[in-house]
């Protein structure tokens, strides 16, 4: 029996024919191997979701010959016998039509209200949460990683690492009025897919899950009905 394990989460492959199928996700990877990455998160889930066996193999920032197969250097990356998919919402649509396990997407409609979770989370949420975790991030990273890290973000920003420290609180209450309407729609439903968690939930959820890796912040009351939405969700990832 062969054992695959990532976080808390672990996957039993009994035969060799099923391991000659076993997806490979390259996964960006901490210091103590910690797994923080917003769209590694989303692929992942989504993977468990789907119910599909996979290893992970964890890529630091500092270890970019990992990942030179892909012409390119960013993760996620799965990789299956024959090829490999890069970036998470490729991923997603991949896995959707290859696999007919428990649909990713139900309709057009869940499709695309997906995508526009999929771009206003990268565009409009994670450069907040950004400026709220950046200078905790250090924190879970160790040599050449941290080095590149703050090397890239501080050219980023054009300034040093800790430039947006004073304004943490600013930017958690900005970051919380920005998600009202994902609040109302939990509120509600419970989940922002509806009834059962799904693709939205997991795309949304990436976000919180990069902050709390990394970060110690109040980034949500623990009466907000979007934390107690965050801890169901977190419990999917340790089945």
């Amino acid at each position: 029996m062969t054992q695959y394990f990532f976080k808390d989460y672990l996957i039993f492959v009994n035969n060799q024919k099923k391991e000659n199928r076993l997806l490979k996700l390259y996964d960006l990877s901490g210091k103590n191997d910690l797994r923080f990455s917003p769209p590694c998160w989303i692929v992942k889930i989504c993977l468990i979701h789907k119910q599909i066996n996979f290893e992970t193999e964890p890529v630091r920032f500092s270890e970019k010959n990992k990942i030179e197969f892909s012409n390119q250097q960013l993760v996620p990356i799965l990789k299956y016998k024959n090829g490999f998919v890069c970036d998470s919402w490729n991923i997603l649509n991949w896995l959707n039509e290859r696999y007919n396990t428990k649909n990713i997407f139900c309709n057009l409609s869940s499709k695309n209200f997906s995508y526009f979770l999929y771009l206003w989370t990268s565009r409009q949420l994670l450069p907040i949460l950004f400026k709220i975790i950046a200078h905790e991030i250090p924190n879970v990273l160790e040599g050449e990683d941290l080095d590149y890290f703050i090397r890239t973000r501080e050219e980023r920003i054009n300034g040093p690492i800790t430039k947006y420290k004073s304004t943490v609180s600013s930017s958690i209450k900005e970051f919380r009025k920005l998600i009202s309407p994902i609040r109302k729609i939990i509120e509600i439903n419970s989940f922002i897919s509806g009834k059962e968690p799904g693709v939205e939930d997991y795309i949304f959820f990436g976000n919180f899950k990069w902050v709390y890796s990394c970060s110690n912040c109040d980034l949500l009351d623990v009466n907000d009905p979007i934390f107690t939405w965050y801890k169901k969700i977190l419990k999917l990832t340790k089945r």
